[in-house]
């Protein structure tokens, strides 16, 4: 096997195991699940800070439980936010209403339209229309397939508002893509294909507000604590340029130097699809929606209720091509259950006065007070950066929101550009177990965790040392920082 493709298990002798929501749970599992719960219980027995209810110690001790569990994944993401929500409610660690609060935010409902969407482009072939129509303009070498590559995938980060939906469409073109141009499983070919199809339009797709759940997160997490509202054009504004376009061209330039391949061998006269009619009203329900989103700023329906609509027009008999049933799909529903627990944490967060605790630790740790906003701005993107490392999205964004009232009111850094400023800093990833897209869109390339690592610490690494300092520039040339 070569060192690229995907490890598997030797599956000889099973470990006895739990199955839950059709994930597996082995003993060892089992055994870190009981460490978390200790561990917690542990926190929220240390007598709360002087001034301080105690509830925000036992808000503090489930929510560092919930986090490692989403970090090491140990049980199903779901499953650890299910009980979150049990526990919060159970031990009064924060009012019921807090603990649902993200299930009626407006940023959770782009989520679930965004993978109706997906689904239905995936289906009709529309996404794979796109993909193969712009990949085959882009056949002359290896650096320009790369190149058609992200502009194929881009231009799906507007289509089709779901990372996982793109990934689905994307990472099995790119595929069949590598094996027409002599690329072997394991080859640096394959592989850099593959990155740039998962990593890198994971990267230019944080400049779209529906085209990463990490977005949607952070937006939400504002939202849900501050009220802010952030239009579609305007976080285009704020993060097409450096976080998008800047940082496309980067990937772009250092994917080439570290998986340098042959000029591809294509067979002359390959056949592009045709859209189907199906796939023709999937386009028109998606120009629509992205008609609506980009003049959010004029009829002021947020885009999640747009994308609600789109994706509830794939599922109209007659005008859609999904069946009714879909509505109803388990997996979607438990995607939308964790997200909806992860904007609902930062408001436990609030409620109990855990975010006060954190808060505090974080701006003494940063050195915020008395510094000027520009100093607030880097310390909340490398510290998200930071948290995102140790936890994973899940639980770094809604811990970062929670403390950019305390570094905005330190620095004079807007508030809603403290939140914004957790974009920035997420987009350093070190490692894949951060984002769940960029480890199921890995599997579906056959390219292994160890292989992406290298081009994903250089990347970040390089995101920290350029693309976070450009990126307040820009801010600063919009009137975004002060």
């Amino acid at each position: 096997m070569t060192s690229g493709q995907v490890d598997t298990p030797n599956s000889a002798w099973q470990r006895p195991q739990l199955v839950l929501f059709g994930y597996a749970l082995p003993v060892w599992r089992l055994a870190v699940v009981a460490l978390v719960l200790l561990l917690a219980a542990g926190i929220t027995f240390i007598p709360a800070p002087q001034g301080m209810p105690q509830q925000s110690m036992v808000a503090l001790g489930l929510i560092g439980m919930t986090v490692v569990l989403w970090a090491t994944m140990v049980m199903p993401q779901p499953a650890a936010a299910v009980m979150f929500i049990a526990l919060v409610i159970l031990t009064g660690a924060a009012s019921p209403k807090a603990a649902v609060s993200g299930f009626f935010s407006s940023s959770l409902w782009l989520v679930f339209g965004g993978l109706l969407i997906g689904t239905a482009a995936e289906r009709s072939g529309f996404g794979r229309f796109i993909a193969r129509r712009f990949l085959g303009r882009f056949r002359d070498s290896y650096s320009a397939l790369v190149v058609g590559v992200i502009v194929g995938s881009t231009m799906l980060s507007f289509l089709v508002p779901s990372n996982m939906g793109r990934l689905a469409i994307t990472v099995p073109v790119v595929l069949a893509l590598a094996k027409d141009a002599g690329y072997p499983l394991g080859s640096h070919g394959h592989i850099g294909l593959v990155l740039i199809a998962v990593v890198g339009n994971f990267a230019v797709a944080q400049g779209v507000l529906p085209g990463n759940l990490l977005n949607i997160m952070i937006v939400g997490a504002g939202e849900t604590l501050y009220g802010i509202h952030v239009t579609y054009m305007h976080y285009l504004l704020m993060c097409g340029p450096v976080l998008g376009a800047v940082k496309a061209i980067l990937v772009w330039r250092f994917l080439v130097w570290m998986h340098p391949a042959p000029t591809p061998r294509f067979d002359d006269g390959s056949a592009v699809d045709q859209l189907s009619p199906d796939a023709k009203r999937v386009g028109l329900i998606l120009s629509i929606a992205i008609l609506l989103w980009a003049t959010d700023f004029w009829h002021g329906i947020k885009p999640g209720w747009v994308a609600l609509a789109a994706g509830a027009l794939c599922v109209v008999p007659g005008i859609g091509v999904l069946p009714a049933r879909e509505m109803i799909n388990l997996r979607r529903l438990l995607i939308i259950v964790w997200v909806g627990t992860v904007l609902s944490l930062a408001a436990v967060m609030t409620e109990s006065g855990a975010s006060a605790l954190v808060s505090s630790v974080l701006a003494r740790l940063a050195g915020v007070e008395g510094q000027p906003p520009i100093y607030g701005y880097f310390a909340m993107a490398y510290l998200s950066s930071l948290l995102a490392t140790m936890s994973t999205f899940g639980g770094a964004v809604p811990t970062m929101a929670a403390v950019a009232a305390e570094i905005s009111n330190a620095t004079g850094l807007p508030l809603d550009t403290a939140v914004m400023s957790i974009a920035a800093g997420m987009s350093a990833i070190f490692f894949p177990y951060v984002a769940a897209p960029i480890v199921v869109g890995l599997v579906l390339g056959q390219v292994s965790q160890r292989a992406a690592l290298p081009f994903m610490v250089v990347m970040a690494l390089v995101t920290c040392v350029l693309i976070i300092p450009l990126n307040g520039f820009w801010w600063w040339l919009i009137g975004e920082l002060p």
